[in-house]
């Protein structure tokens, strides 16, 4: 899940000749120069998410930024890829520990120094704290907040009503509308009673990879007749469009979504407008691989 997982695993497995399949860690280091034959993401790469939010925030005309994540490579990753697209000042760029939970220090000097737009990337449990935080502080409707991996169907659960009406940005959403997401979250929500997140949607998918270049290879012991299968990506995703680029990383489309409140009261994020279309990631351009 976490990209400092995956950059302590990483050596060992593909040293080993094994293939490695990441649903959701992407990380820089990995999408470049440090690209390897046997390594495949059915995520994204840890940039682009957040290359939607400075992309918006830029088309909104904001001019100052408060942008704040955690300090790890993901972190460093995501404000990198805001600032890609958002041209304005940045009022402070903040890291956070991985085991803040009080961002009161933090929302002061927001609001002492009144941004036009914040930005995070606080996934999990921080996301959670901070939104709540953020609502308790009277900062809700007051900055524009945007968001990646801070507002979602995994943290929605906890944060409520205080999280609605907050952006995200993502490669799909629970109202997805094609046949395969339809009838994926409407399984999911049947056998978990919880709706599904991007986390489900992407493990799913390289599920879904895995099983096609097995059968397309017709068997595990040709790992040049698997890796060719898993290129290829032969299978339906739940996003719609996906292929690899020459790095091992998806070229899809991305969204911004937005936190809402359904009529059944369960919370979830929803699709707003297309950012990308057929989107690679900037590092693919450092990778030797064809």
């Amino acid at each position: 899940m976490f990209s400092n997982i995956l950059g302590a695993i990483a050596k060992p497995v593909l040293d080993s000749g094994a293939f490695l399949i990441s649903p959701n860690a992407g990380p820089s280091t990995m999408a470049g120069k440090g690209c390897h034959q046997n390594f495949f993401v059915t995520s994204y790469q840890n940039d682009q998410v957040h290359e939607v939010l400075g992309k918006h925030a830029q088309d909104q005309g904001y001019k100052r930024a408060y942008i704040i994540a955690p300090n790890y490579q993901a972190g460093k990753d995501s404000l990198a890829g805001f600032k890609r697209y958002f041209k304005g000042e940045i009022v402070d760029e903040v890291y956070a520990p991985l085991t803040s939970m009080d961002f009161a220090s933090d929302l002061a000097k927001i609001a002492s120094t009144k941004p036009d737009v914040v930005f995070a990337f606080l996934p999990g449990g921080l996301g959670v704290n901070f939104v709540k935080q953020w609502s308790q502080a009277g900062l809700q409707g007051k900055i524009p907040f945007l968001s990646a991996f801070t507002v979602d169907e995994s943290t929605l659960p906890a944060q409520q009503d205080a999280a609605v009406g907050l952006f995200g940005g993502m490669t799909w959403a629970p109202n997805m509308d094609n046949p395969q997401s339809k009838k994926f979250v409407s399984a999911y929500e049947a056998a978990y009673k919880i709706v599904p997140g991007s986390y489900a949607m992407q493990a799913y998918d390289a599920a879904m990879l895995i099983d096609s270049a097995i059968k397309a290879a017709g068997g595990t012991a040709d790992k040049a007749k698997i890796r060719a299968a898993l290129k290829k990506a032969d299978f339906t995703s739940l996003r719609g469009k996906f292929k690899f680029n020459t790095n091992g990383y998806p070229i899809q489309d991305f969204y911004l979504v937005k936190a809402a409140k359904r009529a059944d009261g369960k919370f979830q994020t929803e699709i707003v407008s297309k950012v990308f279309t057929d989107y690679a990631d900037p590092h693919a351009k450092d990778c030797a691989l064809k």
